[in-house]
Formats: C-alpha cells, structure tokens, sequence
C-alpha cells in the first residue's frame, strides 16, 4: 500500500506529537519539516530520528508531489497564511488552534479549505481524548437527557517555564486566554451541547502574580454562552494560575448529570444512589505527550480514504473561534455579543 506523504510547518512542542502520529502510522511517511531557521527544522528531525527533508520555504514545502498532508504549527499570527497556502496547493490540512487570532484571518482559511476541495481538521485534539468520546455517546445514548445547562472550564498556569509563553503572552501572537488555551473549553461545550450559540458575555480580570506578569491581556475570563433555544452554558478559562491543571466539564440534563468521570443517571442506573465512577483517560493534563494526536491523525486518514468531511473540520471550527472571539469582544466592550459575527 502506497504510503500518504505528510509535512509539518513548525518544529515547536507540538510538531513532535505529530510527527510520533506520522511515523507510528502504518499509512504515512514524514517527508519534510519546514521551520523558520534551517537549524530549527533539522534539530527537530535529528530529536526523533526522522530522516526528512528540511525546509524554510513552506510554499515550496507544500508544492511538492509526495506531499499529501500538511500540519500547519506555527504561532497563531501566521497561520493564515501558513493554511491558505497549503489548501491552495492542493493538501488536506491540520491546523493547530487557534485556527487565527482575528475573525477575518478565521473566515479566509475557512473558506480557502472550501474552495480547494481538501479535507481538514483543526486541532481540537481533545475531541479525541477518551473522556469525551465516552461523555458524548452517553449524551447521544439520552443518558442525562437534553443538557440544558453546561459548564466546561480549563485552568492551566502558562508561564515562563513553556517555550511559547514568550510569544504567548502577546496579544498580537497569542491573542486572548480564549484563544491561546480556553478555546478547547468552549469547543467542548458547543461539542456536548450541540445547536447554535446566540449570544456571549464575558467578564475578565488580571492577577498579575509574577509569574505572569507580561501578558499583553486579560489571563482569566469567564464567558457566559446563551444557545438559540434558551439552554446556557459556562466557560471559565485562566492561564495565570498557581495550581495544577484541571480541566472541568458538568453537564445539568432533565434526566441526570455528567461531572468529569462521574455519571448519575435515572435513564441507565435505576435506583442509583450516587454517583457511578467510569475509570478511564481523563484531559487531566496541559503536556501536549498526553493528548491523543495519533487520534487525530487516524481520523483524518479517515475522511481522506471515505471522503467525507471531518466533525472538526475548517467550517465546524470557524464557528468555536467566532462564539471565543465574540466573547472576547464582549469583555472589550463590557456588553453582550450576539451572534454571528458580521
């Protein structure tokens, strides 16, 4: 069987887990890294023994015959141009979130995916995660019944001690707590509730322990989220916190409730007690090694070889981005923020 040629544009944290997901992929070859310097993109081949081609030059990466996937890895700010190039050539994409930092930049790559005719995934990569794939059959399974209250909070302290932190904390690179990070919490809860967001408000504040102290905007935000049908939901996202990571998701539906691992369930558990622990793989963990992008990678080949379209594809993304950067409006301007975004 004739192997799909990837690529990764970004030689960071994550370009690693990508290239474990290609190389340990009986269907893909790692074929070239491209990065800002050569150094970079060889250094990083060098640390996981990958014998590709390295580059500088990502337009001319991605021109190539043998190459049929692109990851784009780069910081936020060049990821349009980064995914608008790799569409344009004709390659299914993965893009790391935030798909940009701005709601224009959002749309062209949405919409250069679309026009090139290319399958694509964007990053969500906790979609994947064993939690969630347990927490949404359950919901699909009228386990808890209609959710109609949703609370998913992400709550991880990125500071100094993470290579990207020094880009990160730039508004114009990093963009919002929402963006860098907290975007996967608001992804999750429009995962789980489904229907379409109407309207956001957000407030947001500033600690400025030392550890955080060079964040270009507001670290901690918490987003209220009204759904078209009056359901509502909860997102708290906070980047400058002193504590382990912990990522929260509770679940209120008319027939039980789903907190993390938890499941209290009239529907599947008569007479139940308390609440039943289902052990399995939590999002317990902002380490990049934790997630499951070999997942992420498999469900792509997927919808290459089915042609189909991702469930976390460019479109479905583009709108997780509009709701984060509504909300980060919303906290700008100290008022609510209906939806879509003109």
């Amino acid at each position: 069987m004739q192997k799909l040629g990837a690529a990764i544009i970004g030689s960071g944290w994550v370009a690693g887990e990508y290239i474990r997901a290609f190389t340990t992929n009986p269907s893909t070859e790692l074929r070239a890294i491209c990065s800002r310097t050569k150094e970079g993109a060889q250094a990083k081949a060098q640390e996981f023994g990958v014998p590709c081609d390295v580059y500088t030059d990502y337009e001319k990466m991605a021109a190539r015959d043998d190459i049929d996937i692109v990851v784009v890895a780069s910081p936020p700010n060049l990821h349009k141009d980064h995914a608008v190039a790799v569409a344009q050539a004709g390659k299914h994409l993965i893009l790391e979130k935030p798909m940009a930092i701005n709601i224009d930049d959002c749309r062209t790559i949405r919409d250069a995916v679309a026009k090139a005719g290319v399958k694509s995934v964007i990053s969500f990569v906790l979609r994947w995660n064993p939690l969630y794939e347990i927490i949404k059959s359950l919901i699909t399974d009228n386990a808890i019944g209609d959710v109609f209250l949703g609370e998913v909070d992400y709550f991880h302290g990125v500071g100094p001690w993470y290579k990207l932190y020094s880009w990160n904390v730039k508004r114009e690179v990093g963009g919002s707590s929402l963006l860098a990070a907290g975007c996967h919490a608001l992804d999750g809860l429009r995962w789980f509730m489904g229907g379409e967001v109407a309207e956001v408000c957000q407030y947001s504040t500033f600690g400025k322990a030392f550890d955080f102290k060079e964040y270009e905007y507001d670290p901690t935000t918490c987003t209220l989220v009204k759904f078209a049908d009056g359901r509502i939901g909860k997102v708290t996202s906070c980047i400058e916190c002193t504590q382990p990571y912990v990522f929260n998701i509770n679940l209120v539906g008319t027939l039980g409730t789903i907190k993390n691992n938890l499941v209290y369930s009239k529907q599947k558990f008569p007479g139940q007690t308390g609440w039943a622990t289902i052990p399995t793989v939590l999002p317990d963990s902002g380490d990049v090694t934790h997630h499951p992008f070999s997942h992420e990678v498999a469900h792509l080949l997927d919808c290459i070889a089915a042609n189909r379209e991702s469930h976390c594809n460019a479109a479905d993304a583009f709108i997780s981005h509009e709701v984060c950067l509504a909300a980060d409006r919303s906290g700008l301007e100290g008022k609510p923020v209906k939806l879509p975004l003109k």
